[in-house]
């Protein structure tokens, strides 16, 4: 039994790291409890919310109902903290006769066992569940204690998972952000190699859009910019005398038309190859924006009135003094006298000014 536990506590630790995590300790402990339906709930199901359930076994339907339906009628779902707690036959059958019929009808379960671990850094709750069904003993003093036993291993694999699961959070936030703010970025090592990158690299690299990989190293398209590229990113190596706290690069797109790249240097940190000598963060964006300008950014940054800032922001998108007038149905002594009341907000003189400094309170530039 000690060897059976040794290789479930293994398989525990392992299954964390594993490309769909839990499942080979789920299955691991159906065999040495042993058990059925045994279930890591990450997240409870909650109305207009199916949460996140993992199985060791197939029983899709059974999950399904319960995510849909039957988690309301659960007395297992809120357990004392760190306890594991046994619900027997008898007493799902008498006090908790809905729910007993949903697992009958599904699974001809007879007993549940189960702990809830909450990890404290993230405020996660694992809720650990097991079942046992017609035809087997219910579970009982040593099923107990050999989960007793697991909760200290479980509290540290918990601990793990949450790390994991809040970074790829966290990285999924920033990959679905990136699009709005059309800022790619990435991290480099001193070769140029690709080390991270966003999602917007991702399709820019795919396109071939200014930039290029070949066998994992990023290049320019454009050799002239590729030499400058690497001569940039010499400086940046841990070993360079004069390493820059920021600089930029124009990279040719084509079409007349170029990235503006911000390079930064990167502290060196566990999970990079030992071997790397530097890392460089490379932010990436359109370096010829074509930006709407909205009136009701124009109010907040600029503090103009209403009308202010419905001709100010046809202008700014291009449209000319006369044609702004029409759009809005003003006469154009009307809206030459907005103009001159923008432009002693703003102080400016001329359109040209106003549209420039328009893009640069809006944040065009890197800073």
């Amino acid at each position: 039994m000690a060897s059976q536990v040794e290789k479930l506590v293994d398989t525990l630790y392992a299954s964390v790291a594993d490309d769909n995590p839990w499942i080979s300790f789920l299955q691991e402990l159906e065999r040495t409890l042993p058990c059925h339906h045994a279930t890591m709930v990450l997240r409870r199901p909650r109305e207009g919310d199916a949460g996140v359930l993992i199985a060791g076994s197939e029983n899709d339907p059974a999950l399904t109902a319960l995510q849909q339906e039957h988690y309301r009628n659960s007395p297992f779902l809120e357990l004392p903290e760190g306890k594991t707690c046994v619900l027997k036959q008898d007493e799902l059958r008498t006090r908790h006769p809905d729910y007993y019929r949903y697992i009958r009808h599904f699974s001809l379960t007879t007993d549940l066992i189960g702990v809830n671990l909450v990890e404290p850094r993230t405020g996660m709750t694992f809720r650990l569940r097991a079942a046992r069904i017609d035809g087997e003993p219910g579970f009982g003093e040593e099923d107990t204690s050999l989960l007793d036993a697991l909760i200290p291993r479980l509290r540290i694999a918990a601990a793990i998972g949450a790390r994991i699961a809040y970074q790829e959070f966290s990285l999924h936030m920033l990959d679905e952000t990136s699009g709005q703010v059309a800022i790619g970025a990435m991290v480099l090592d001193d070769s140029a190699r690709i080390v991270i990158k966003n999602r917007l690299v991702q399709r820019m690299l795919l396109a071939r859009d200014g930039f290029h990989v070949r066998e994992g190293i990023l290049h320019c398209n454009d050799p002239r910019d590729d030499r400058a590229f690497r001569s940039l990113l010499r400086r940046f190596r841990t070993d360079s005398p004069h390493t820059p706290e920021e600089t930029t690069l124009n990279v040719n797109r084509g079409s007349d038309r170029s990235w503006s790249l911000l390079l930064k240097p990167s502290a060196l940190r566990p999970g990079l190859d030992e071997n790397v000598v530097s890392a460089v963060i490379v932010l990436v964006r359109d370096a010829n924006p074509r930006t709407h300008v909205t009136e009701g950014a124009l109010r907040e940054r600029l503090e103009l009135t209403r009308a202010e800032a419905a001709l100010a922001a046809r202008i700014v998108n291009g449209q000319s003094l006369t044609d702004a007038a029409g759009s809005l149905g003003i006469s154009r002594c009307t809206a030459r006298a907005q103009l001159a009341s923008i432009f002693a907000r703003t102080g400016v003189h001329r359109q040209a000014h106003l549209v420039s400094h328009v893009m640069k309170v809006l944040g065009s530039d890197w800073q």
